[in-house]
């Protein structure tokens, strides 16, 4: 029987049999993932501090520039195996994007245009530092913001950024 599990996190509903291991749509682990009925909206960047909300702008490049690594890195891989695991991480990071620019009320998903190296254990080995980046900035986030939601949303990306940084050193 299929049932409903929304992500506390990034807001998206999943329906199956069973409540998945990680959220499929943003990579948040599976505590995050309630039933419909105890799922709570996320708060918006109306009550953010000057402070949290250019936190919440660098977090959003950031992921927004790692999007972009993802799907170029996606677009020249050099297996089926790769293409599929770098296009699964670009679409975390820009799910990440989105709901930073949703608590900071901003709209803007452009991507910025990025170079990858040709060799896929290069971009494995740029993908690391890049998620040893974003969990550093988030731990950083997660002690100094004002806001709870803020704080608790930075623990949970940075969760997740160290999972990618599991599956960047698996493969490089």
């Amino acid at each position: 029987m299929m049932a409903p599990f929304r992500c506390q996190l990034c807001g998206e509903t999943y329906l199956g049999s069973d409540k998945p291991d990680r959220c499929p749509f943003c990579g948040a682990n599976p505590a995050e993932l309630v039933e419909p009925t105890y799922w709570l909206p996320n708060p918006t960047g109306d009550a953010l501090t000057a402070k949290d909300k250019e936190f919440v702008e660098k977090a959003q490049q950031l992921e927004l520039n790692n999007a972009a690594f993802y799907r170029r890195c996606a677009q020249n891989a050099e297996t089926v195996i790769t293409e599929s695991i770098f296009k699964r991480l670009g679409k975390h990071e820009l799910e990440h994007a989105e709901l930073l620019g949703e608590l900071a009320g901003m709209e803007d998903l452009t991507l910025p245009e990025v170079t990858v190296p040709d060799d896929d254990g290069e971009k494995f080995r740029e993908a690391g530092r890049r998620e040893k980046r974003a969990i550093k900035f988030y731990l950083q986030v997660a002690v100094e913001a004002d806001s709870p939601r803020l704080r608790a949303v930075t623990r949970a990306l940075s969760d997740v950024e160290s999972e990618h940084l599991i599956v960047s050193n698996v493969y490089c």
